[in-house]
This record gives C-alpha cells, sequence and structure tokens, in this order.
C-alpha cells in the first residue's frame, strides 16, 4: 500500500492513523496522511462536566500537535478541510493545496457528522447538544434556570409564611411558575445514544445541589418509543422516575416557537407541546459532511452505508474504485443480523480504525474485537454502564447477533467513566498529558 489518506482526526480516524503509526508491518503504508479541519481533539464525555461548571470548556480539548509523537510517520494536516473526493481518479483536494488534488491508495472517511437544524422551523435557536461550541451556552442555560427558579422558591416561602401554613411540609411549586429544561431529540439515529439521558440526570443533580429541583421540570423526548438498547430500559427508567425526569416517547418535532419573553414551546406532529420552556437542548438531525454527500457516497439519510464486517463503503459511486474507501465512525451506517443498526460511539469509532488499519496492512492473524463501554453519569457519582458487543456481528455480518449487557454503577460510575477518558487521552498524549480531573459538584 502506498498513500493512506485518513479524514477527521476523531476517536475513529485517530485510532486508525495510530494503529497504522504503531500496529502493523512498517512497510505497509508508504504515506499516512490525516487531515481534520480542526487542531484539536475532545472526547464528548467530558462535556457534561464543563456546562454544569465542574471543569471550565478548555479543559475537555487536547491539541491535535500534542499527539504527534505517538503517531510516527503520519503527515498531519490541521486546519485543513476537505473540498472535494474524486472517487474514479481516487484524489482528495484539500483547502491547504486546492490546486494539487492529493492521490490516494486507501481512503478512509471518519469525518463525523454535522448537526442540521434546517428542516425542523425554529430548531436551529436551541442548543445542539453535539455542537462543542455550545458548551457555553449550555452554561448560561443551566445558571439562568437556577436562579429563575430560586426567585420561584423564594416567592413561595414569603407567600407561605404570609399564609401561616406549615413551614415544615415540602413546597408545592404550581406548574405553571416551574421553569422547564427540556431535552429533545429530533432525529435518529444519533450518536452516543445515552446522551440526552445522561444531560438530564446532570441537570438535576445540578438544580438538587442548588436547592430548586422542585421549581424544574425537567422533560426528555424522542421521536422513537426508546432510543436505547432494550437491556438497559429498566434501569433508565427506574433513573427518570427516581429523578422525577419525565420521558416522552414517539413525538416527533413538527417546530419550536419563541415568545416575548424568549421561553420556547415546542411543537410536535401529533399536536402536543412543551410549553414555556426556559431552554431547549436539542439532538439536531444528524447527517454526513457536504463532501460526503457531493462525492455520492451517502445514502438517503445522509450517512454512508458501509459493510459491518469491513467498513468498506458499498455505494455505486465507492464501487468505481472497489475496495479502497472506507467509513468509520458517526458517519457510517451499518446494519447488524436482523437489520439493527450499529450504535455511534466514540469507542466503536476507534475500533473501526483498528480494523480497517489491519485490513489495509492486510495483518495476517488479525481478529477483531467490537466491545463498547459507555456511562451514562446519573450526578452523585452514579452511572449506568452500557457494553454492546458487536464483535459476532462483524464476523459474521448475515447471523452475527448482537450483546448488552448493562449494569447499574450507584457506586464509582463517575470514577468509572473519568478512567475511560484517561485511557485515551493516555494513548494518544502520553502520560505527560493534561489529566481529565473534574472538580467538585457546585451549582
Amino acid at each position: 500500500m502506498s498513500r493512506v489518506v485518513i479524514v477527521g482526526a476523531g476517536f475513529g480516524g485517530l485510532g486508525c492513523a495510530h494503529t497504522l503509526a504503531n500496529a502493523v508491518a512498517k512497510d505497509a503504508a508508504r504515506s499516512v496522511v490525516l487531515v481534520d479541519a480542526k487542531d484539536w481533539f475532545t472526547i464528548g464525555g467530558t462535556w457534561a462536566y464543563a456546562w454544569c461548571g465542574r471543569v471550565e470548556t478548555s479543559q475537555t480539548t487536547w491539541p491535535l500537535k500534542d499527539a504527534a509523537p505517538r503517531l510516527p510517520g503520519v503527515d498531519l494536516r490541521l486546519n485543513t478541510t476537505v473540498l472535494s473526493v474524486d472517487i474514479e481518479k481516487r484524489t482528495v483536494t484539500l483547502s491547504d493545496a486546492p490546486g494539487s488534488p492529493m492521490p490516494y491508495d486507501a481512503l478512509v472517511l471518519s469525518p463525523g457528522i454535522v448537526g442540521d437544524a434546517s428542516g425542523i422551523p425554529g430548531l436551529g435557536e436551541c442548543v445542539d447538544m453535539y455542537a462543542h461550541d455550545h458548551l457555553e451556552r449550555q452554561r448560561s442555560d443551566i445558571q439562568r434556570i437556577a436562579e429563575e427558579a430560586r426567585r420561584v422558591v423564594a416567592e413561595e416561602k414569603k407567600a407561605r409564611i404570609a399564609s401561616g401554613a406549615d413551614d415544615a411540609s415540602p413546597l408545592a411549586i404550581p406548574a405553571e411558575k416551574r421553569r422547564t429544561l427540556a431535552v429533545t431529540v429530533a432525529a435518529v439515529p444519533y450518536k452516543c445514544p445515552v446522551a440526552p439521558f445522561e444531560a438530564a440526570f446532570v441537570a438535576d443533580a445540578f438544580f438538587r445541589d442548588a436547592g430548586v429541583r422542585e421549581a424544574v421540570r425537567i422533560v426528555v423526548t424522542a421521536p422513537v418509543p426508546w432510543p436505547l438498547p432494550d437491556p438497559a430500559r429498566a434501569i433508565f427508567e427506574a433513573y427518570l422516575a427516581e429523578k422525577d425526569v419525565e420521558f416522552v416517547p414517539s413525538v416527533e418535532i413538527r417546530e419550536v416557537t419563541r415568545d416575548s419573553g424568549s421561553n420556547f414551546t415546542v411543537v410536535f406532529h401529533d399536536g402536543s407541546v412543551v410549553k414555556n420552556a426556559s431552554a431547549v437542548w436539542a439532538v439536531y438531525p444528524q447527517t454526513a459532511p457536504g463532501f460526503v454527500k457531493d462525492a455520492g457516497l451517502a445514502n438517503a439519510a445522509g450517512f454512508v452505508p458501509a459493510d459491518i464486517g469491513t467498513n468498506r463503503v458499498a455505494t455505486d459511486a465507492a464501487r468505481k474504485a472497489p475496495g479502497s474507501v472506507f467509513c468509520v465512525g458517526d458517519c457510517a451506517a451499518l446494519k447488524a443480523g436482523g437489520n439493527k443498526p450499529h450504535p455511534k460511539a466514540g469507542e466503536f469509532a476507534w475500533q473501526m480504525g483498528e480494523m480497517v488499519a489491519h485490513a489495509i496492512a492486510k495483518t495476517p492473524g488479525y481478529e477483531h474485537s467490537r466491545l463498547g463501554a459507555c456511562i451514562a453519569e446519573c450526578g452523585g457519582g452514579a452511572g449506568v454502564l452500557v457494553a454492546p458487543d458487536f464483535t459476532e456481528c462483524v464476523r459474521d455480518p448475515a447471523n452475527g447477533a448482537p450483546k448488552v449487557q448493562v449494569a447499574d454503577k450507584r457506586e464509582g460510575g463517575e470514577a468509572y467513566k473519568v478512567a475511560w477518558v484517561a485511557k485515551y487521552v493516555t494513548r494518544l498524549f502520553g502520560d505527560e498529558a493534561r489529566a481529565f480531573a473534574p472538580g467538585p459538584a457546585a451549582a
């Protein structure tokens, strides 16, 4: 193999580049080029710690240049975008050399997804939960809601004293006075399926720490009956009930409006609504980047169909250059036996990148494992571990069935998640890299 071009330095692209640089025969690729529009790496699992005030947003990113020592021989093209891909000619045109298309022998697409709110009126005014540059908006939202709720609680306590009511009984805040945080999934599939529930649970803990939980309504909506693996349902539903977080299934957003006081109303196609939301945190409809679509590599849903056993792209355009185009990570549309969708998560993306690297290098005797682990933080140090295993699906795409293990980690859930983050930070940036160390919870 001569030149491998990898587009995207997220989990999938870095998994592929790291494996090509460190775990395959040195003559497997004469040239490995890793392209990314940014110059930093982030782990989405750190973001909730930023918007709830336990770390600064800057602590959720690491400079990609610092990964260079652990990517020997890899040409890092940072702050560089892909302008176009020519499948027949096997070239990629980059923004740093628009007049000189770069030839490749293997192209590995790992560009992630982009959120596209354009199809739902008003959705673009809401927070995009999967946009790193919206973290400060989330921080502002949750602090504002807490402050508004403090005033509501103070007014209710004052009214209780004036009425001579028992001051020791719990406050009963009228529904019309409660503030509402809506966490809404606009479309499926989406990456990191537990994220909306984690956001609701972390927000619950934030408001409880602030002493205002009774004055805040938290509601999660989804366009499907249940967006997580079925084995996880009982544990998550127990947390929803325990934390008084409402879950509204099978509702598709028609539009989002705002009143003169800047509150949101989320309107669904079945006529139901979530009214007077102080903030809406949305999972925008997700799709492949434009250059992928322009190359004819995406399906009607906006994702790239690929074979689960190889991650080779399976579109008519890709067949013009058989076997040379791969897609890994969130952008890929993979189906397991029984037409079950493959989850979109960082650890899976890394493993896909590893597998593709070994396929490119033709590593003898390589056996792939596709076991992921995702922990949804639930506040107070608790978490739910969801560990899907798609190994058999990869080895036998027609008949292999996924397995899922779910564990309620009431103790040590957060510690497990922080250790998971540390594993990848160390792998990519070394023991000397800045550790991810959330501070204590504080409202």
